[in-house]
């Protein structure tokens, strides 16, 4: 009750915030608020006391209530970007603080941090040189400083940089926490740790370095351990939203499974274990077999997969925070990604996880100095690799871009992922860099590849890497790329034709007929339009040559409005079975996800007595929607016709995972199947269930009376 202006309750509430009384802080920020509820200096510093506790959504709210009082505030204005996750945001922000003040060392600390996110360290350093020049007792530009020495090799600069820091501050725990950052948002997740276990050792007592200890374990797939700092954390700090989701999240492992195979741990829910766990370690082991070889790496232990049937629970396992846009992550040997059911609805997990494992290798073998241009990059152009119709189809956008000149040089290329400047760049980097991927295995094999990776092992920067490994420079590199994209463009120049400008809708997703306003110039969307026209008017033999000849100038558009959809629709109407698998063979050639196209091919093909061509594509079907129970039942049926049994058990217990209406004829199917493999027990377990549901089941009595037998 001593403290009555405002000026004097913000005073207190800094102070209670330094000395971890956390409580007694957002208490005095409060009081000062209902005194003055426009002082920008107490809201800025109530913000900061939210940001501090990872609480972004009331954080964000009170610093644009600071600005809404003053414009100009730079410090609320570097906060406020601190506290989003939109790196063009905050590049923005930081900005207009120094448009406030051009000597303002937050705002040239925020810029060295995204120039150091991007792999620009000249930039980086410059910045650092300007914010040094201000105040060269600023122990956070110092830590950037050393971050970009630590990044390029240079142990014995950052040593002497660390010096510097630790003579400005003995208790340099923020120092460490600062430079673990920026190698965690290098990739160099090891080195990280390492940095977070120096903050601990450097200041004991310094809360935030425990719960970047904890989040580091963490990531590297030391969860136990990891736990033991949280809960630290959490006793002296039970307002961090990070810390506090994270450990719920471990809690809730108490629902998880753990299955292994011979190279893979998987972590899931154990409501998806017996209808993703076995699909997760097939696909794994079938890119382990891929990949090994070809980069050179051998993990020295298991890998660990953790797939989440939560999309909060994924957010916060990669960020401490939920509802991030991401699908899947690689921390090195530790995966993570959302399953289907974490996303309510139908999304091609293979291509997710198969994609993450292609960062798995690529990281480690470049022992995670790889920029993220050239791993995204190497992954997309593995998910193609493995699968052709896992190939993005984003020729029309590529090159829009290319002729309006909006594909970034390799050198600046990750700014495409962290700071796009028009809709779809982000999409569009992926692609992009997986492009020069494809030529540098054209013009010299994957071997190349492979040899750049080791040369960021080495410790070369990413142009020595290409110069050490190619003979040439990267902005020769890139020239010699733009150079063969004008024999590719000619291919579909027919196709960019008249197209609208695919890259400034805002809607990303939106297919090409539905970016239109008015009449098509295009002729391949003309096409398409006099298609769905005439298919609409039930005019199916104009419907048809209109989708034909639309095929005929780009065969590789499968999204919305397509020609395959409008052929498909024809050939039904018309009763033309040959013609439609023949056109779904196509369709499944190059599209990616068409879980609902793949399971009509398979029973087209079951209905005239082929299951072995129907096979391939209910397994394909699966890596979009696993949770279909009708095709794990008919490639049970289709694997016990071809005594594959271990399959087939596999398919029966997934059945049985989905609820089946019938549980009593699936428990007396599987148990079929156990016998049939000459697993007594376990038939013997499965038809004694059949029997518990359904007593007077005939043929499970059969079948237990055999088993009974079997076991005598």
């Amino acid at each position: 009750g001593q403290l009555r202006s405002t000026p004097d309750l913000t005073a207190a509430g800094r102070a209670a915030a330094a000395l971890e009384q956390f409580r007694d802080a957002n208490e005095a920020f409060r009081t000062a608020h209902r005194i003055d509820a426009r002082s920008a200096e107490n809201l800025h510093a109530w913000a900061e006391l939210f940001r501090s506790k990872y609480n972004d959504a009331d954080a964000q709210r009170t610093y644009e209530e600071a600005l809404a009082v003053n414009p100009k505030h730079a410090e609320a204005l570097v906060g406020y970007a601190r506290s989003l996750g939109n790196f063009a945001r905050q590049e923005e922000l930081a900005q207009r603080a120094l448009a406030v003040n051009p000597r303002h060392v937050g705002a040239l600390n925020l810029l060295a941090e995204l120039r150091i996110l991007d792999g620009l360290y000249d930039e980086a350093k410059q910045l650092v040189q300007r914010a040094l020049d201000v105040n060269p007792a600023s122990v956070a530009t110092l830590a950037h400083l050393a971050s970009i020495h630590h990044l390029r090799d240079n142990e014995r600069a950052f040593a002497e940089t660390e010096a510097r820091a630790r003579a400005l501050n003995l208790r340099a725990g923020g120092f460490y926490v600062s430079v673990a950052n920026n190698l965690s948002h290098r990739f160099r997740y090891p080195d990280a740790l390492a940095m977070t276990r120096k903050a601990i050792e450097a200041e004991p007592d310094n809360v935030a370095a425990y719960a970047a200890h904890g989040a580091a374990l963490l990531r590297l797939g030391h969860a136990e351990e990891a736990r033991r700092y949280l809960d630290a954390t959490f006793e002296r700090d039970p307002y961090n939203l990070f810390v506090a989701n994270t450990l719920t999240l471990l809690d809730e492992y108490e629902a998880f499974e753990t299955l292994e195979s011979t190279h893979f741990r998987v972590l899931l829910h154990t409501s998806e274990r017996d209808v993703l766990g076995p699909l997760i370690l097939t696909l794994a082991e079938e890119a382990y077999t891929s990949m090994q070889p070809r980069f050179g790496y051998t993990p020295a232990g298991k890998i660990l997969i953790e797939a989440y049937n939560d999309h909060g629970d994924f957010g916060v396992r990669i960020a401490g925070v939920p509802h991030l846009g991401l699908l899947g992550v690689s921390f090195g040997d530790v995966v993570a990604f959302d399953t289907p059911r974490a996303q309510y609805g139908g999304y091609n997990w293979a291509r997710t996880l198969w994609h993450e494992l292609g960062h798995t290798f690529a990281i480690g073998a470049a022992d995670f100095r790889v920029p993220r241009w050239f791993t995204e990059g190497l992954s997309v152009y593995e998910e193609q690799r493995a699968r052709p119709a896992w190939g993005r189809e984003m020729d029309l956008q590529f090159f829009a871009a290319f002729d309006q000149g909006k594909l970034l040089p390799l050198e600046e290329i990750d700014r495409g992922f962290t700071r796009p400047t028009f809709p779809g760049q982000v999409l569009l980097s992926y692609f992009h860099a997986s492009k020069v991927i494809a030529y540098v295995v054209e013009q010299h094999s994957f071997e190349a590849v492979a040899g750049i990776l080791r040369e960021l092992r080495a410790g070369k920067a990413i142009g020595e890497a290409f110069e050490a490994t190619t003979g040439q420079r990267l902005a020769e590199v890139d020239a010699g790329f733009r150079a063969s994209l004008q024999q590719e463009r000619e291919r579909i120049q027919q196709a960019l034709a008249g197209l609208p400008d695919v890259l400034s809708d805002e809607e990303e997703n939106a297919g090409l007929l539905e970016r239109l306003n008015g009449d098509a110039e295009s002729p391949f969307l003309q096409k398409l339009q006099a298609g769905h026209a005439s298919l609409r008017d039930r005019s199916f033999a104009a419907a048809e040559r209109q989708f034909r000849e639309a095929l005929a100038i780009y065969p590789a558009y499968v999204g919305a409005g397509n020609a395959y959809e409008g052929l498909a629709a024809v050939y039904r109407e018309q009763g033309r079975k040959r013609e439609l698998e023949q056109l779904l063979v196509d369709y499944l050639e190059i599209a990616e996800g068409a879980a609902g196209p793949a399971r009509e091919l398979a029973a087209l093909y079951i209905d005239r007595g082929e299951p072995a061509r129907a096979e391939p594509y209910l397994r394909r079907s699966l890596d979009v929607d696993p949770y279909d129970r009708a095709t794990h039942a008919t490639l049970a049926e289709i694997y016990t016709a071809d005594r594959r049994y271990t399959e087939a058990v596999a398919a029966g217990r997934a059945v049985l995972a989905l609820d089946p209406v019938d549980r009593a004829e699936a428990y007396y199917l599987l148990a079929r199947t156990l016998h049939s493999a000459n697993r007594i027990a376990e038939a013997k377990r499965a038809v004694l269930q059949a029997l518990e549901t359904a007593p007077g089941y005939r043929e499970a009595q059969k079948l237990l009376l055999l088993c009974v037998e079997a076991s005598q």
